[in-house]
């Protein structure tokens, strides 16, 4: 006689589900001790900025061709943004196109010097056609300066890996891989991944802590790690969520995910990582970390007490057609 094999019993869903509620239900009112306060705190910078409707700099302008056809010889664009890197710039970008040439991905790599006065831009002298240089002549931050690759930018995939040489950049064949399969809006590093590995330092542990619990207190975006610096975006994706952002620094990245998850792209796939000793100097300091929150803050506030993250600018294209039309690989 076959014994047939134990199902689940649907009341424990049933508790787990009635658990998970009243979890929610008793945690509301804590959440809107910290999400009034900091609502407040981000319309009073929003006023002080007027940076409410419109970016400090118009850097979305620069990406009109987002909305045209991929080069069909390109797959996927990786922008490199850098400040003062010293040496680490050059053999992060090396291992970047020695991996993507090995895996036979079409790619272009755009390497932005943020305003550096190092001469870094040099050491990329000599690299082979894909990889090209832009200079920008006054630091705009980490999110200006992507932005200012995305306007060069061809491929189907636009992705962003940081060039300090913390993030093997091998990386991006995973994900690039993950997304050909799955056609998600955005695949992402995340350190929090159960199969990730981070050689960062207890402070920098901490600080990555402590800012990802106030985003998912303050967001409930259902990303638990918004910060870490590799990523990819389908290009029709980009080109409706450029126009949206406002942040050009360190919260480019935490605006990145409010704005897709406001404006209806929730298709976010999560990626393992290693993270490895940077090979540069830590970007995270007191300054950093308060201008990062402060940002944060400007974010909340422009999602909930404007249209920013819903509406496109006055003046932006319109993309009237679909995936296959802006050149995404079916």
């Amino acid at each position: 006689m076959t014994t047939a094999a134990p199902t689940a019993r649907p009341e424990k869903s049933a508790v787990r589900q009635a658990g998970s509620k009243a979890f929610r239900l008793i945690a509301m009112p804590f959440r809107l001790l910290i999400l009034l306060p900091a609502m407040f705190a981000g319309r009073t910078l929003l006023r002080k900025s007027g940076a409410g409707t419109q970016p400090t700099i118009t850097v979305w302008e620069e990406a009109d061709n987002l909305w045209q056809p991929a080069d069909p010889s390109i797959e996927l664009s990786v922008i490199m943004p850098f400040y003062n890197p010293g040496n680490a710039l050059a053999p992060t970008v090396r291992r970047a196109h020695e991996s993507l040439t090995e895996a036979g991905v079409g790619f272009e790599i755009i390497a932005v010097s943020d305003g550096s006065t190092d001469g870094s831009e040099h050491s990329l002298d000599g690299f082979p056609a894909e990889v090209k240089v832009i200079v920008l002549p006054a630091n705009r931050g980490k999110g200006g300066a992507i932005h200012a690759g995305f306007a060069r930018a061809r491929g189907s995939w636009l992705g962003f890996v940081d060039s300090d040489g913390d993030i093997d950049p091998a990386h991006l064949v995973e994900y690039v891989s993950v997304a050909r399969r799955g056609g998600y809006d955005i695949v992402f590093a995340n350190k929090k991944h159960a199969f990730s590995e981070s050689a960062s330092s207890p402070f920098r542990k901490l600080v990555s802590f402590g800012f990802s619990s106030i985003v998912g207190t303050l967001f409930s975006l259902g990303v638990n790690d918004t910060q870490t610096g590799c990523k990819l975006v389908r290009r029709d994706v980009m080109a409706d969520l450029l126009p949206r952002m406002r942040e050009t620094r360190f919260a480019f990245d935490l605006e990145l995910f409010v704005a897709a998850v406001t404006a209806g792209h929730r298709d976010l796939r999560a990626q393992p990582v290693r993270l490895v000793e940077r090979m540069s100097g830590s970007t995270v300091t007191s300054t950093t970390i308060i201008r990062t929150l402060t940002d944060a803050l400007s974010v909340l506030a422009r999602r909930h007490s404007t249209d920013t993250y819903r509406t496109l600018p006055v003046g932006a294209p319109v993309a009237a057609t679909g995936k296959t039309d802006l050149g995404l690989a079916a």
